[in-house]
């Protein structure tokens, strides 16, 4: 029962650290850490015991995962120490939630986000989601592209990175906000000094004026003397991403600091000065976030001196082939692999999916691919399943050929055998009929491939995805597909 939803959440690994799913007797079932840590956890010796054997400082009621299934509990952001059966122990930012089915638990999901105690020591109190650097910054010629949008992009990011003013960047998740914020500072008069980013999403809005301002020994128990973001960032840029999720009062506290310029410690009474230049970042319409009061007007219009917008990758399809071949190259590197580019199948698949993760799932994709590819070129056999079902449902809703709802529309490509096994081109019928005795000239090849094809066709008719096809079939989603690219069946 539970296994049938192991595809829904799983998808969400490529944003976390770790992630953990038990059954409704708190056993676990499936567990992955996607970071290396100073621990020792073997993930495949924890599956059957509950969190609370493979972490021994953890009790029943101090275990999420316990209350999600006794109690229904939703956990969200809460800090924990875990220790490992093996040894080690880390900090983790916590999300856990019930899995329900008919009203019943059946379940719960547990994600992590690591926090690194070694830096937690230098600085500030979450700086596993603060980032900051001097070297190694993206600049405007790192910008992949050469479509009309992209070229105006990087023209503007030059001319901005003169500047001094604030820079208010808006695109949608996983378009390259920061990228652009980089290179406004790699470009820029303080481009020396450091490049700080906060993502104001990581971590509850309670922490947020400690990260921001600093802390004073013994403001609060286990305080320390530590400089606040504004501090740290002084002289260079402070990069503020997903600035709408930020809690509305502590809006208030950033602005009066930034037009103040200079920020108070928690704990302290003497004010220090700071010259930093602000980026900002939202993921959606700025006018959006101002309606549904997700920015204070007064921040926006302080911040927003200059806006710049990052297209989404679907407004600049041109600039797929570039990425592909980026990227290819990025991970024959890293993966010590050779791969010539994508077959022209993959190459059109790739043109068609709307994106919605943008460059971001693009890359991930690709890089899925690597881990599966067996020849030269990337095939449709080594994309994710769920980008050949999704591309192949958008193709259809689009008009080049129908979708699954509809049945099988008179575009998707057939091939029939004719006269000594030669093969032509022909349209499929809304429903294919059951073949016939074929001519003894046909082979038996041919025949068997004829009738599989028209079997295809025909259980396709009323289906609504590639998995419920394969299912009627019989056959799994990745034999599904392989026939698919055989017959080029565009469904």
């Amino acid at each position: 029962m539970l296994e049938a939803y192991y595809d829904v959440i799983t998808k969400i690994e490529n944003f976390v650290d770790g992630l953990m799913i038990v059954d409704d007797q708190c056993r676990i079932v499936y567990n992955k850490q996607f970071l290396a840590g100073s621990f020792d956890l073997n993930e495949k010796d924890s599956i059957g015991k509950t969190p609370m054997e493979v972490y021994p400082n953890l009790n029943p009621e101090d275990s999420t995962c316990y209350r999600a299934i006794h109690y229904g509990e939703s956990t969200v952001n809460q800090i924990q120490k875990l220790e490992y059966m093996g040894g080690g122990e880390m900090l983790v930012l916590d999300n856990t939630f019930p899995i329900m089915e008919n009203g019943k638990i059946i379940g719960a999901v547990s994600t992590s986000k690591y926090l690194d105690n070694a830096a937690l020591k230098n600085f500030i109190d979450l700086p596993n989601m603060t980032s900051s650097h001097k070297d190694g910054l993206y600049e405007v010629k790192d910008i992949v592209g050469e479509s009309e949008v992209i070229r105006a992009l990087k023209q503007r990011l030059v001319r901005v990175s003169k500047a001094h003013a604030s820079v208010l960047i808006y695109g949608e998740t996983g378009s390259g906000k920061e990228l652009v914020a980089q290179s406004i500072h790699s470009g820029s008069s303080r481009r020396g000094e450091m490049f700080v980013s906060q993502n104001c999403a990581a971590i509850p809005h309670t922490l947020l004026e400690s990260i921001f301002f600093g802390t004073t020994k013994g403001s609060y128990t286990g305080a320390e003397n530590k400089p606040g973001l504004f501090e740290i960032a002084s002289g260079g840029t402070l990069f503020l991403d997903e600035l709408n999720s930020m809690d509305p009062s502590m809006q208030a506290k950033l602005l009066r600091a930034i037009e103040e310029k200079k920020v108070t410690r928690i704990g302290s009474h003497e004010p220090r000065k700071f010259d930093v230049r602000i980026i900002a970042a939202i993921n959606e319409h700025p006018q959006s976030c101002i309606d549904r009061q997700q920015i204070r007007q007064d921040l926006f219009y302080r911040l927003s001196s200059v806006q710049i917008k990052v297209p989404a990758l679907r407004e600049r399809p041109e600039d797929i082939p570039l990425l592909t071949e980026h990227f290819i190259k990025l991970f024959n590197g890293e993966y010590g692999m050779s791969l010539q580019g994508v077959t022209p199948e993959v190459a059109a698949l790739l043109q068609k999916y709307s994106w919605p993760g943008n460059v971001r799932e693009f890359k991930n994709v690709i890089e899925s691919a690597f881990n599966f590819a067996t020849t030269s070129q990337i095939s449709t056999l080594d994309l994710p399943e769920f980008l050949v079902e999704a591309a192949a449902l958008e193709v259809g809703s689009t008009g080049s050929s129908q979708g699954f709802g509809g049945g099988i529309g008179g575009t998707a490509a057939a091939w029939s055998p004719v006269h000594g096994g030669a093969r032509s081109q022909v349209k499929a019928p809304a429903t294919a009929p059951a073949p016939s005795l074929p001519p003894e000239s046909v082979s038996l090849s041919d025949a068997m491939d004829a009738f599989e094809k028209s079997l295809i066709l025909a259980r396709a008719d009323g289906t609504r995805s590639l998995s419920e096809l394969a299912g009627r079939l019989q056959i799994s989603k990745q034999s599904l597909n392989y026939k698919l690219q055989k017959y080029q069946l565009k469904l």
